[in-house]
């Protein structure tokens, strides 16, 4: 009979050591519910404060406001550099600053991260223009004309066509003489 006490009394001991394991966080096996949450929450966090400046700078730029743009751009870029847009609104808001040494460099870098996009080759390529470089500006050029060729029923191919016009039209205006008075 002792022994048959004992053995309850060890398998209540047992129970009720299993039952704390199961109630404390991480010593289950099942998985932890509270850290996936917090997780997702850190990420939903991370993007909003990433969006919120990129909002503000979009709205500052449709202001044409280009010097909050640019600051709030910048905000943009300390958080994550590697942002899709990032380096693309910021050339944008240099362009309207007319800062073309930066805006080349800010567009440089977008083309780079997104090569198939057009905007940031179109945009270059005028930065290129304002600083006097037609020949990198005719490459922006023949970027987006093998895009064309590339993408002729592509859902991107009207963006592709009016970058490339817009493009075409800024270098046939500079590189054309004006014609002499008399």
């Amino acid at each position: 009979m002792r022994r048959l006490v004992a053995s309850i009394l060890v398998l209540v001991a047992i129970g009720a050591a299993g039952s704390t394991a199961n109630a404390q966080k991480g010593l289950s096996t099942g998985p932890n519910l509270d850290g996936i949450d917090n997780a997702r929450r850190i990420e939903e966090n991370s993007l909003k404060a990433l969006d919120a400046p990129r909002k503000a700078g979009l709205a500052a730029l449709q202001a044409q406001d280009f010097g909050l743009a640019e600051s709030h751009f910048a905000k943009l870029l300390s958080f994550d550099p590697t942002t899709s847009d990032a380096n693309y609104l910021m050339g944008l808001a240099k362009l309207g600053l007319k800062k073309w040494p930066e805006a080349k460099l800010s567009l440089e870098a977008a083309v780079k991260s997104e090569p198939k996009r057009p905007e940031p080759k179109a945009r270059l390529g005028v930065a290129h223009v304002m600083l006097g470089d037609i020949n990198s500006a005719a490459d922006q050029h023949d970027a987006l004309s093998k895009m064309v060729q590339d993408c002729q029923r592509c859902p991107d191919a009207k963006a592709i066509a009016d970058n490339l016009t817009m493009l075409d039209k800024l270098l046939v205006r500079v590189t054309t003489k004006p014609a002499s008075a008399g």
